[in-house]
């Protein structure tokens, strides 16, 4: 349970000049409240009330740390929390009660730490408070440079999205052929009546249609070579392989049926409507191909509207990891903005390690001297404090093993006389039951 101080105020005797006094007359007000929030006891530094304003002002100085860390984190809720600042409000104060506190516990264990090891104690300390003053800095340093890193970050999402509609529309031409580059597998728009759709179907009747058309042409004229040969067999024209009599005669009615069977076989009129057929089917797929191209630019150019708008939905508020981002391209931009934001940082953060900062700076104090002998003399005092209690204990030991020896030896002392009654009495039934059985047996 901590001890309370109670401050008692006395009046100074008459002869006694002001402020020679010691201990001085104790003080209230709120100069006692930031001299307690950097852990100073009353009671000690009214020893040396010259210290005072010092401690005071070091008081002062671990509040502003406090309250500087709280406006740090509203600051960064405001940015990750879509929430009204009451509601992050609780948060900020119990980060600067937090801070508040871990500072005065960093000044308070410096209090009466001697010169020779100042330097080795202080400097845990101080990497403590570079480390906090380092978190607390940067969301401060984003707000001071706020209006700039706003600005990079609407520049730098309007040329996001213009390199997105780019690189949509480089993938997505407006014929709607379809590109064939890896980097735009994940940039490619989907419309109805895809046009690349169109020219593929068209290809596959073409190509259907051109081995069918070579196929008929090949019968075709297999037909046309037997025809001839028939006409000129009756005809009656000379030449190889004819008889060169005019009329219809066994060899021209042979020839004539040569031909027809070829093409009843062949099915050569089958064939022929199939190409017709192909034929028309690739003047429909044509017309197809020619309606998709004419209406692809319009879709095209629609999908990769709604594709950008869709990213731009996605360009929500500006949180704190787009301005920390666009004030690190900002300083890549500039050698100006780059000392700058970080003269600022390490101006912050110097802030936020005051405290500690300005209990090395002020060196060892009176208050420092006192509480060191203050610790030393409670140190022997409680040495002598156990020592004493050793002693006593010890002869409190020593009495209580004396009279458990004593007592130990009377109990020894009644258990043997008890025995021997008890035996004596054993001996004395013994023998009356020996006499009472030898008159018995006398009676017998």
């Amino acid at each position: 349970m901590p001890v309370k101080h109670h401050i008692v105020s006395r009046a100074l005797p008459a002869d006694v000049p002001l402020g020679t006094y010691r201990p001085a007359v104790s003080v209230t007000g709120p100069s006692t409240w930031l001299r307690r929030v950097a852990g100073i006891r009353e009671e000690i530094l009214d020893w040396v009330p010259e210290e005072r304003p010092k401690y005071t002002r070091l008081g002062a100085i671990v509040l502003n740390t406090g309250l500087l860390a709280g406006i740090s984190l509203l600051v960064a809720l405001a940015r990750l929390v879509d929430a009204p600042w009451v509601v992050i409000l609780p948060a900020a104060m119990l980060w600067a009660l937090l801070i508040i506190t871990l500072d005065s516990w960093l000044v308070a264990s410096t209090h009466g730490i001697s010169s020779v090891s100042r330097v080795v104690k202080f400097l845990p300390r101080l990497v403590i408070s570079v480390l906090i003053g380092a978190v607390i800095a940067e969301p401060l340093l984003l707000w001071v440079f706020q209006p700039a890193i706003h600005k990079e970050v609407q520049d730098f999402r309007q040329q996001e999205l213009i390199s997105y509609e780019s690189a949509l529309r480089n993938c997505n031409p407006p014929s709607g052929e379809l590109v064939a580059n890896p980097a735009c597998a994940e940039m490619l728009v989907n419309i109805p009546n895809s046009p690349q759709a169109a020219r593929d179907e068209l290809a596959t009747v073409v190509k259907n249609r051109d081995e069918h058309k070579a196929m008929v042409e090949g019968l075709t004229a297999q037909w046309e070579q037997k025809e001839k040969l028939a006409r000129d067999e009756c005809a009656g024209t000379s030449g190889q392989g004819l008889s060169g009599v005019v009329g219809n005669g066994p060899e021209c009615r042979r020839n004539r049926e040569i031909a027809d069977k070829f093409k009843v076989d062949s099915q050569l009129t089958k064939h022929q409507e199939k190409l017709l057929a192909l034929n028309s089917l690739v003047d429909d797929m044509t017309r197809k191909r020619a309606d998709a191209e004419q209406t692809a630019a319009q879709q095209i150019s629609t999908a990769i509207r709604t594709k950008v708008d869709e990213k731009r939905s996605h360009q929500n508020k500006i949180g704190i990891l787009d301005e920390a981002a666009a004030l690190g391209r900002l300083s890549d931009q500039s050698a100006f903005v780059f000392v700058a934001q970080w003269l600022v940082r390490l101006l912050l953060v110097a802030i936020d390690c005051m405290p500690v900062l300005a209990k090395l700076m002020s060196g060892s104090t009176k208050y420092d001297v006192l509480v060191s002998r203050q610790m030393d003399t409670a140190n022997r005092l409680h040495d002598k404090h156990v020592t004493m209690r050793e002693r006593q204990d010890a002869g409190d030991m020593d009495v209580q093993l004396h009279r458990f020896d004593h007592n130990q030896r009377t109990r020894i002392k009644n258990i043997d006389e008890e025995d021997r009654a008890a035996r004596a009495k054993q001996a004395a039934d013994l023998d009356a039951e020996i006499d009472a059985l030898a008159a018995k047996l006398r009676e017998q």
